[in-house]
């Protein structure tokens, strides 16, 4: 059942990751490629960043389900349904705005520890407010810094207005993407970590 844009549209990026309203600043971080379109409805995301953090602490980041809000003050809540193994159910609420217009956005989320780096989120859209979404992580080894690149494909379950609508959607799924990544870096820095 299609939903009315009330009038914030829905982006993700946890996600796990989801995506929402990045601060411009980029700590020590390096963003080195950025991509956002739409087309047929699906809207699909890629970035390439460079962490000034360790291969294991951002990994640990990524997979602290409990610490998704800290990731992005946008995920409201987080809930791990269950865990078996490499994989884990996930159920969680975010809460995106574009001016004074405000949306909830409910996810149910499998997300499948593939090894070598690479995590897969995907979206279950019976449970979800997308009709369709999947995320995909590669974490590279770099040694003192890692290398993240997140790509993301999303169809909302709401319409989104003709002419600028889809246009706006690109650019918040552009901003919360970057504000996840400048979260993890943040939740993974030595710094963070001796504050704990």
């Amino acid at each position: 059942m299609s939903r009315a844009l009330h009038p914030c549209p829905v982006y993700k990026l946890l996600l796990v990751i989801l995506l929402f309203v990045f601060q411009s600043s980029v700590h020590a971080g390096e963003l080195l490629k950025s991509y956002v379109n739409e087309q047929d409805d699906h809207y699909v995301l890629h970035l390439d960043m460079r962490i000034a953090a360790k291969f294991d602490q951002v990994y640990e980041v990524l997979m602290d389900f409990s610490k998704m809000g800290e990731v992005n003050d946008s995920i409201k809540s987080s809930e791990l349904i269950e865990s078996n193994g490499k994989t884990h159910k996930l159920r969680f609420l975010t809460e995106g705005c574009i001016w004074f217009f405000c949306r909830e956005v409910r996810q149910m989320v499998t997300v499948t520890e593939l090894g070598q780096g690479y995590i897969l989120s995907e979206t279950n859209p019976q449970e979800s407010d997308l009709r369709y979404g999947k995320t995909l992580w590669q974490i590279i080894n770099e040694g003192e810094n890692t290398r993240v690149k997140y790509n993301a494909d999303f169809v909302p379950d709401f319409w989104v207005p003709p002419v600028f609508g889809p246009a706006i959607f690109q650019d918040r799924m552009l901003e919360e993407g970057k504000k996840t990544l400048d979260g993890i870096e943040r939740l993974s820095s030595p710094t963070y970590n001796q504050q704990q």
